[in-house]
């Protein structure tokens, strides 16, 4: 019988053990080893590499990035919205959520301990006799699966990488979070820009209107001059209100980032866009495998699933479980004859009473001989899971290499760009100067001033507007390049 039963065991392990742990899973993407665009540097930079960051290794990896833009509010809005956000603060509560799923998981792995009270009272009526009594008893059952092919351990290793990945989720969130109150914060700032250049705009329509009115009353152009000129102005003022708008809308958006209603005041005043030096020292593509919390994540999540194929693999093994039971009971009855074989009808007999302790134990050893293809089908499905977030993680790391060469492609050619409009502005200026002294004097009519004025407004705006795209691309460039959690920042409820 006992070899009998090896045979069986080792059929059994012949068929489920065929699993083989993956850890430090490898990219499934070829990682370049340089950019396209900036300058790399090997993983450990030069100390000045990142002024008023950490140095050595984890300076790269640093999320307080927006400290380097040289603004103390951006900075002390940036760090209020990551307390005060709904999204993070909500990005806590699923982090709470997997690691107390953990903790449920594991319990599977521990003696599971109950208590059981019983009280009872019974009158039974027979031809011969009336039986009353009384029981009660109490119980502490203990139950135990051994886990004999570390099942139950590798669900729990798995519950507790998914509590990982929800940790590194809300690293990524808080990045992205970061980089939207700083985009609302520079949209803030540069709309008063517009607002002022507009103004400004408008006040040179004006004049010009004046110039306008001055030489018609005096009979030197035409009313259609006239007309013209107070179209634009109007032109100018329309455009002002839509500012003024915009102005109120990066306001209320702001507010909500921060976590609060609409209609905080900001100390916006005064404020201009950064400027933005050359781009900053990167380390090498595969860096970002590292520093990048959505990719830690997903391979944390490849892991997590792969120890779940080892639980389904450990369902199709033998399962031991041991049960014991201490119990304690008291009985109490009596019996009330009913003279049917003598005695007097009513009789009664002392009340018996019994109590003590007692306890039962065993194990119970069992394997499923045969499930259709249940078994394999949950194996199989698990594997499959591995291989879809398998596919995801090599689509992540391609986003993220993508984000990286973007935003360094971008922010050269708006570089570029800039270069270009402010050469057109110096341009337009000089045009419009050399126009309106010859409409002074006589020598053409408003409409080459008035296109020569449109012309330089239209480019003022567009350098505006590229100037603010400038810092937008150094912003997605620092968010793509990721980082850690602050840790000064802590956690709600640190568990």
């Amino acid at each position: 019988m006992r070899a009998v039963f090896l045979i069986f065991l080792v059929s059994a392990l012949a068929v489920g053990c065929n699993y083989r742990k993956e850890t430090d899973i490898p990219p499934p993407v070829e990682v370049p080893g340089t950019f396209s665009e900036g300058s790399e540097v090997p993983p450990e930079p030069e100390a000045d590499a990142l002024p008023q960051a950490k140095t050595g290794p984890q300076a790269i990896r640093d999320a307080r990035w927006w400290r380097q833009m040289g603004d103390p509010t951006l900075t002390a809005l940036i760090e209020e919205a990551l307390r005060r956000n709904q999204s993070v603060r909500a990005g806590w509560a699923r982090v709470q959520q997997a690691r107390y799923i953990a903790n449920q998981v594991r319990a599977a792995r521990m003696p599971q301990i109950g208590a059981v009270g019983t009280f009872g009272a019974a009158r039974n009526i027979t031809p011969f006799a009336e039986t009353t009594s009384l029981d009660a008893a109490g119980s502490i059952p203990v139950s135990y699966e051994v886990d004999l092919f570390a099942r139950r351990a590798r669900e729990h290793q798995g519950a507790k990488l998914d509590a990982q990945a929800a940790r590194l989720d809300q690293e990524a969130l808080a990045i992205l979070i970061s980089a939207e109150v700083a985009e609302a914060w520079f949209d803030a700032v540069n709309s008063r820009v517009e607002v002022a250049v507009i103004k400004e705009q408008l006040d040179t329509d004006l004049r010009f209107l004046e110039l306008v009115e001055l030489r018609y009353r005096e009979g030197l152009n035409s009313a259609v001059d006239v007309h013209q000129q107070r179209q634009r102005v109007a032109s100018q003022r329309a455009l002002l209100a839509l500012a003024d708008g915009r102005t109120d809308l990066t306001d209320q958006r702001l507010s909500i980032l921060l976590g609060e209603a609409p209609g905080r005041q900001f100390p916006i005043d005064g404020k201009t866009l950064p400027e933005i030096g050359p781009t900053p020292t990167i380390q090498v593509p595969a860096s970002l495998l590292d520093a990048r919390p959505d990719i830690q994540a997903v391979q944390t999540r490849v892991e997590a699933e792969d120890r779940r194929v080892a639980a389904a693999v450990g369902a199709r093994l033998p399962q031991l479980n041991i049960d014991f039971t201490p119990s304690y009971t008291w009985l109490r009855s009596k019996i009330t004859s009913t003279g049917a074989f003598g005695g007097a009808p009513g009789e009664t007999t002392p009340a018996i009473t019994a109590k003590g302790f007692t306890w039962n134990a065993g194990a119970n050893l069992s394997v499923a001989l045969f499930d259709g293809i249940a078994g394999r089908s949950q194996i199989n499905a698990q594997r499959a899971v591995v291989d879809q977030l398998l596919e995801l993680y090599a689509e992540t790391i391609l986003t993220a290499l993508f984000e990286v060469e973007s935003s360094l492609v971008l922010e050269r050619q708006e570089r570029l760009r800039i270069q270009f409009l402010e050469d057109e502005f110096r341009l337009a200026n000089i045009t419009l100067e050399a126009t309106r002294d010859r409409y002074r004097a006589g020598l053409s009519d408003f409409l080459p001033v008035l296109t020569a004025l449109a012309t330089r407004q239209v480019s003022e705006l567009q350098l505006v507007a590229a100037r603010r795209q400038l810092v937008s691309y150094r912003v997605q460039l620092y968010r793509a390049l990721g980082g850690a959690w602050p840790e000064e920042f802590g956690e709600p409820e640190d568990d």
